[in-house]
């Protein structure tokens, strides 16, 4: 027995990785579902993918880039770029088609110029794509300062359709529930998520890119004396991943409904992050497409456990996906020693062979262990801070939400406010009451102080056109709730229009809140004048 499954090992090695990764997503998702019940909808399922979908469409180019042995940093700044690059042409009046088109080729084109730096001037990827990400940045800001809300009939439908599962729809319909559904972004992920499994596996061109990866650059070097077309497929790889960048930028821009230069800071470490775990080596000519899936879900459904878990910061996420990338790191890099230690135990014999298999087993002890210690540090890390006598309220913030103010509104509507907007918690305990009025006037309240700002009655339409056309007086906006997490925000939004009154709760970040829920609420802050207090 113990022979077959060492076989199936030793034949099956290149799978590990993806097979560690995808039984991992599985176990983790069936342990929240037993603590947390509310993880039993299967829209809470959906949503993980329907909430990152822009990442995956990213980590699908970004893994054709490091199978060449490659890296491309920019992809958080192109991302940036589109969003309001996207939200400026639209407010315009630029079409929407063209708009979209004319991003998609912007992408292409700075992919491929960095493509060209880095295939024909030799300059290292890591160089060139931090130019990239520094250049896109700065663009955005030639833009607008500011971020700018996308108001276009287009976006609006896009964002607004859904997609009902097939059997599933009929299920919960016969049950009286609301049957789980997907959006267009996450159809168009998938798209692109097996375009990148068929061309990375079933093409001449996904076949030199596993030839260009690997074995510390010196494959690039024996595919040029086999004849493949070495430079013009790198500048292809970052081509087509300016492509995804700029694609997932735009569903980026619908998912929020807005354009802003500091959007998706840090993304591009998420996106690699996701290809490591999906058991792509960063050392590149070694992994799968399929795998970047798994690793997308895992990062979604980290952050989706976190939420519900309630009494941990939102930060964990970042320490978990952290540990998490490090560990499949080791894993990649213990499968590789192993395959290059068979060829070099057969080269040893005698006293020498012993010495050689003894340090291997010292430094495969010494890496279990060093795993062992960082798991052991993420379980027990909340667990010390907590300890009496210790302060960590310098290091974490842990916010009490505040007694909401919803008994405040009735006197703010009956004075002629038709949205009340009420933001609480959050990593400075902030506990802020505002109300926006037909003329424009705004006030504000954080039980400190007060604040007003004037806007023009035009401005106050849009808003309110924004709001209502997305759905505000249907049954898609609904109050949600879950236990929130020491830095999360919870809302409270009222519009009166027309003689209807709705008022919908919910946290930030959480996978159970209708995401136009989330757009609406941005729209709002985007009105609302600011306190002077970092948040």
């Amino acid at each position: 027995m113990n022979t077959r499954i060492a076989t199936f090992i030793k034949r099956n090695r290149q799978y590990i990785p993806v097979m560690a990764t995808a039984l991992l997503a599985v176990l983790a998702y069936t342990a929240g579902a037993i603590f947390f019940p509310g993880m039993r909808n299967p829209q809470v399922f959906f949503n993980i993918f329907r909430n990152n979908s822009y990442l995956l469409i990213s980590a699908v180019g970004m893994t054709l880039v490091i199978l060449t042995g490659g890296i491309d940093l920019s992809v958080s700044g192109m991302i940036a770029l589109t969003s309001v690059a996207t939200a400026a042409l639209l407010r315009g009046g630029m079409d929407a088609g063209w708009v979209f088109l004319l991003m998609l080729l912007m992408g292409m084109a700075l992919g491929s110029i960095m493509g060209g730096f880095i295939a024909y001037l030799k300059v290292q990827p890591f160089i060139a794509t931090l130019a990239g990400m520094w250049i896109t940045r700065g663009l955005c800001f030639f833009i607008s300062d500011d971020a700018i809300s996308i108001s276009n009939p287009t976006v609006e439908l896009i964002s607004r359709i859904r997609i009902y599962m097939p059997g599933l729809t009929e299920l919960f319909e016969s049950s009286g529930k609301a049957p789980p559904y997907i959006s267009i972004s996450v159809v168009v992920a998938f798209i692109i998520f097996f375009a990148g499994i068929f061309i990375s596996r079933y093409t001449r061109f996904g076949r030199t890119i596993y030839a260009i990866g690997g074995n510390e650059g010196h494959n690039e070097q024996s595919a040029m004396l086999m004849g493949l077309p070495v430079t013009t497929t790198k500048v292809l790889v970052y081509t087509l991943n300016g492509f995804c960048s700029a694609l997932a930028g735009i569903f980026f821009a619908v998912f929020v409904t807005s354009g802003h230069g500091l959007y998706a800071t840090g993304l591009e470490l998420d996106v690699i992050a996701s290809v490591v775990m999906g058991g792509t080596m960063l050392s590149g000519g070694s992994g799968y497409v399929f795998g970047t899936v798994f690793g997308v879900f895992i990062l979604g459904l980290t952050q989706t456990l976190i939420q519900f878990n309630g009494s941990l910061s939102s930060w964990w996420t970042k320490v978990v996906i952290g540990l998490l990338t490090l560990i499949f790191i080791g894993v990649q890099s213990l499968l590789g020693q192993s395959k290059g230690g068979r060829r070099k135990e057969s080269s040893l014999s005698g006293q020498a062979l012993v010495d050689y298999r003894k340090k291997k087993r010292t430094l495969t002890i010494g890496a279990i262990a060093a795993v062992a210690i960082l798991i052991g540090m993420a379980v027990l890390m909340p667990k010390i801070g907590n300890q009496t006598g210790v302060d960590r309220t310098a290091q974490v913030k842990k916010c009490e939400l505040q007694p909401y103010r919803q008994h405040q509104v009735p006197a703010l509507i009956d004075k002629g406010a038709i949205i009340v907007y009420e933001r609480n918690g959050g990593p400075n305990c902030i506990d802020e009451l505002y109300a926006i009025y037909p003329d424009g006037h705004i006030t504000g309240n954080n039980v400190e102080k007060d604040i007003e700002k004037q806007i023009t009655i035009a401005d106050v339409e849009l808003l309110m056109a924004g709001i209502t056309d997305q759905g505000w007086f249907t049954d898609e906006l609904y109050d949600t709730w879950h236990t929130p997490c020491g830095q999360c925000y919870g809302y409270y939004l009222t519009v009166v229009k027309d003689g209807q009154e709705k008022t919908v709760m919910g946290v930030d970040g959480g996978t159970d809140a209708p995401a136009v829920y989330w757009q609406i609420i941005s729209l709002v802050k985007g009105t609302v004048p600011k306190f002077d207090v970092s948040d």
